[in-house]
């Protein structure tokens, strides 16, 4: 029978029960009250029987802990189901600021995972998903048709949720990095890689583009600027020879205001062209005014423009598979290569890491190394700058 034992310097109680080994041990309540400690050290020696008979299922224990902190705190476990805590999750990240174009990717994984789970497991406990569940939703992402690596975000996207939950304590294990390291480099190995432009490519295509698309081809060239931040961008941003822009992919992060701007000269193509076209004189004026606002996905979107100007060019966009269901079809040349060449093309004239990471608004390394192409020319360079240690011996 269990008992109660107090230390003369501990303001707890401590529990004496029989263990599931059939030893006597004590264990602290953390308890100050003798009568919510005598609570616990029953429900401790009864788990430990139920244990000692192999009757300590999952569920009984889920059980037994819930009944525990009813009697000692006034409040269970919390039981929100994995539906809810998802809710949750998305109007806090609204609420915190999250941009809505990074909500609309999230989305479609959130509501993807509750329609894989079904309805029952979907209201049923968030304590109760299971990593082998996580494992089967990417397996049946890629079986649908996405590469690895976006299925790769999406159980990135979920370990936000489930980290989430695990610092509420909703949840003692988040189960989703268990499934990450499995995956080992399996991702990383399948995922496809964009290409950058060959200066005869940009050439090609800047000779079937009309004029806005000529200026937006030259900003992506020398400045790396992402395909909706070019189009929506207005007088406001031209700044003499100064291009002065804030990312919508990273705008919302919170830094100061000077670090979320990315600042860049432009070249001397770029100037002659804004020279050459007819700028308007209020600030909010579109610089593009037919592209302006509109989307980069969907059949008429800025993207699938483009790459109708890389087919008119004859350039070859270095398709994927063709995939069934949601997977879209990769390029390894887009307007994004754009970005990848500019990067490359700085790299590889040795410019300072520290130039290029301004230029093109990285803010760590890992990020800007994704985009450095080296070729085999600037090796050479480098190469030939090692000193000589070794004489043939004659």
């Amino acid at each position: 029978m269990a008992s109660l034992w107090k230390h003369p310097n501990s303001p707890f109680w401590t529990a004496c029960f029989t263990d599931e080994t059939g030893r006597q041990v004590k264990k602290s309540t953390k308890l100050e009250d003798r009568r919510l400690a005598m609570k616990a050290a029953e429900a401790f020696e009864e788990a430990a029987k139920k244990a000692r008979a192999a009757e300590l299922t999952r569920a009984a224990a889920v059980k037994m802990l819930n009944e525990l902190m009813e009697r000692t705190h006034g409040e269970g476990l919390d039981n929100r189901s994995t539906r809810q805590h998802f809710a949750d999750y998305q109007a806090s990240l609204a609420a915190r600021g999250t941009k809505e174009g990074t909500l609309k990717r999230y989305r479609p994984i959130f509501d993807g995972f509750l329609a894989h789970l079904g309805d029952a497991r979907a209201n049923a406990r968030l304590a109760s998903v299971s990593a082998q569940e996580i494992e089967a939703f990417r397996d049946a992402e890629q079986r649908a048709g996405k590469t690895a690596a976006t299925a790769a975000f999406g159980l990135k996207v979920l370990n936000g949720v489930f980290e989430d939950a695990r610092r509420k304590a909703v949840i003692l294990h988040n189960p989703v990095p268990d499934v990450l390291k499995r995956m080992g480099q399996s991702a990383k190995a399948t995922s496809e890689e964009r290409r950058p432009f060959t200066n005869e490519q940009v050439s090609a295509l800047l000779a079937v583009a009309d004029v806005e698309w000529q200026g937006m081809i030259l900003l992506a060239y020398h400045t790396g600027i992402r395909l909706n931040d070019a189009a929506n961008l207005t007088r406001a941003n031209l700044d003499g020879k100064l291009l002065r822009f804030r990312e919508a992919k990273t705008a919302h992060r919170k830094q100061r205001a000077s670090e979320r701007e990315t600042v860049v000269v432009m070249a001397k193509d770029l100037v002659d062209y804004f020279k050459s076209q007819p700028i308007p004189m209020k600030k909010d004026a579109p610089l593009f005014p037919s592209l302006h606002g509109r989307k980069t996905g969907s059949a008429g979107g800025l993207s699938n423009t483009f790459a109708r100007l890389l087919d008119k060019a004859g350039i070859d966009r270095e398709q994927g598979e063709a995939r069934k269901g949601k997977g879209r079809r990769f390029s390894a040349l887009s307007f994004h290569s754009l970005r990848h060449t500019m990067i490359s093309r700085l790299a590889n004239s040795d410019a300072p890491e520290a130039v290029t990471k301004a230029m093109s608004g990285h803010s760590t390394d890992e990020a800007h190394r994704r985009y450095v192409h080296l070729d085999t020319e600037a090796q050479s360079r480098v190469v030939a700058k090692a000193p000589r240690l070794w004489r043939a011996v004659a």
